[in-house]
């Protein structure tokens, strides 16, 4: 079993259904592996938000105005759609958010989805 541990502003989503799919810099599952969903791990806030089964998992680039999914260029409305299966309001929060996450122009990383 894997446990990935989701901030705060992504728990509801996650324990609602409504986000099925996470982007990491590292990939520690893969296709079949069970996962457990956390909140707040580390902490005494720690709360299981649920468990899934990673379905698939896909090198993601994101950038100033250029996502990249597993080789492909995802152009405005199917950027902003991944962006909003991810928690975010659109591409450009997204994109603020990773670059400012990790302090760089563009990020990469993998989606895993669930």
């Amino acid at each position: 079993m894997v446990a990935i541990n989701f901030s705060p502003q992504f728990a509801g989503p996650v324990e609602r259904g409504e986000k099925r799919q996470t982007i990491r810099r590292t990939m520690k599952c893969k296709p079949g592996d069970k996962l457990q969903l956390y909140t707040g791990q580390r902490t005494k806030a720690c709360r299981k938000l649920g468990d899934a089964v990673c379905k698939e998992i896909l090198p993601v680039s994101i950038g100033r105005g250029t996502l990249e999914v597993n080789g492909s260029v995802y152009m405005s409305d199917t950027a902003a759609a991944f962006a909003r299966a991810d928690g975010f309001a659109d591409y450009g929060d997204m994109w603020r958010w990773f670059s400012e996450r990790y302090d760089v122009p563009v990020f990469s990383g993998y989606v895993i989805k669930w």
